[in-house]
């Protein structure tokens, strides 16, 4: 197989645009890295250090109006487990000029993107044109999800775990959980999301924000006391496949940043252990959603019909201006045509390894078995 070459951005990880105290509390806290990994600790340190005037500018400039404005209409949240779908279904909705969302700027520099010509610079430099785990088009003004933003706002999330694999779980539970999680930080987190969505809504020109975050899907609970009138939109897909390619984003990304040494057996038994609690988490959560905010679309249903489903979306979460948006989503599929999706290999050992830590989702959604290679 032929080596994947890492970018920058891949080699910073998601705290691309982190402060040097973020990036300092977080390596400090976890301590658990590898000597070899220091190169990597002081690149992120020095990247991070030449952002410090735009970050204190910024601020000075601009905090103040952020926290005036506020969140009139409730977000709408995608919800899914990595690797589900939730990328292509977002890009698809954000073509709706009524939805704002968080846009790869704002993720990579969430404290430093509103005039700033340099970093756009240096994302036009050195952001690569496709995901490496799956071929996706990537842009400054695309849509991302809002964890990154939270990462370089933050030491306290979830992806920056993926600095740490070996302490994936335990980041699990503190920062999507939020479960052995000191009140302090919980309260932290809080203002921090809320300053974001602040900012985000005011950079959008107060459009009603439509978020994309995986982490999201076992936060449920969380989100509805933040705003009760919420909407869910949660999409799944083949779970063999989301295994599968779930730890070719391990292999290809998270293998560039991460910060300890993990083997490829450590990191296929935390996919299959997430992703068991996640979706229980989410199975039980979701009867707390009143019934009219929620709608489940089956990923392999909205790539052979699109149209339908997004329209059962906009029908079924009381959304208007469907009809307006449509050609909007055709001309964005159009777009896509050229789009190939990568093709999965099943070995015996890891399907009977999927069945037997995901066959509660496997069974609920009628998927079937995989020809083993």
């Amino acid at each position: 197989m032929k080596k994947h070459k890492h970018t920058l951005q891949e080699k910073m990880g998601p705290s691309l645009g982190t402060s040097v105290r973020n990036w300092s509390k977080m390596v400090i806290s976890n301590r658990s890295f590898s000597l070899r990994y220091f190169p990597r600790i002081f690149f992120v340190d020095f990247l991070s250090s030449i952002g410090i005037p735009f970050r204190i500018y910024e601020r000075w400039r601009y905090d103040k109006l952020i926290d005036k404005i506020e969140i009139k209409k409730a977000p709408i949240f995608i919800l899914g487990h990595w690797r589900s779908g939730t990328t292509h279904l977002h890009n698809l909705l954000c073509q709706d000029p009524q939805f704002g969302f968080v846009t790869m700027l704002e993720a990579m520099f969430p404290n430093a993107f509103l005039e700033n010509p340099l970093f756009k610079f240096f994302m036009r430099v050195f952001l690569p044109k496709k995901r490496p785990m799956d071929n996706m088009e990537m842009g400054l003004e695309k849509a991302q999800e809002e964890e990154m933003a939270l990462s370089n706002l933050f030491p306290y999330t979830f992806y920056n775990g993926f600095y740490f694999p070996k302490k994936l779980r335990e980041f699990y539970f503190k920062y999507i959980r939020f479960e052995n999680l000191p009140k302090k930080i919980q309260e932290k987190w809080i203002d921090i999301y809320n300053y974001l969505l602040r900012k985000t809504t005011w950079n959008m020109h107060g459009k009603q924000l439509i978020l994309k975050n995986p982490a999201n899907t076992g936060r449920i609970k969380f989100l509805l006391k933040l705003f009760p009138d919420a909407k869910f939109i949660h999409i799944y897909r083949n779970p063999f496949v989301v295994f599968a390619s779930t730890k070719r984003f391990y292999q290809k990304t998270v293998d560039a940043f991460k910060l300890q040494r993990i083997s490829d057996e450590e990191i296929e038994g935390d996919i299959l252990w997430i992703y068991k609690n996640m979706m229980k988490t989410y199975f039980k959560e979701r009867e707390l959603i009143p019934k009219e905010n929620l709608i489940e679309v089956k990923f392999e249903d909205l790539e052979t019909q699109p149209l339908v489903e997004l329209e059962k979306i906009y029908k079924n979460l009381r959304i208007d201006g469907f009809n307006k948006a449509v050609p909007l989503f055709c001309s964005y599929l159009d777009s896509q045509h050229s789009y190939k999706k990568n093709l999965y290999k099943f070995s015996r050992r890891m399907i009977e390894k999927v069945k037997s830590y995901w066959r509660f989702t496997i069974d609920r959604w009628k998927y079937d078995s995989p020809e083993s290679d």
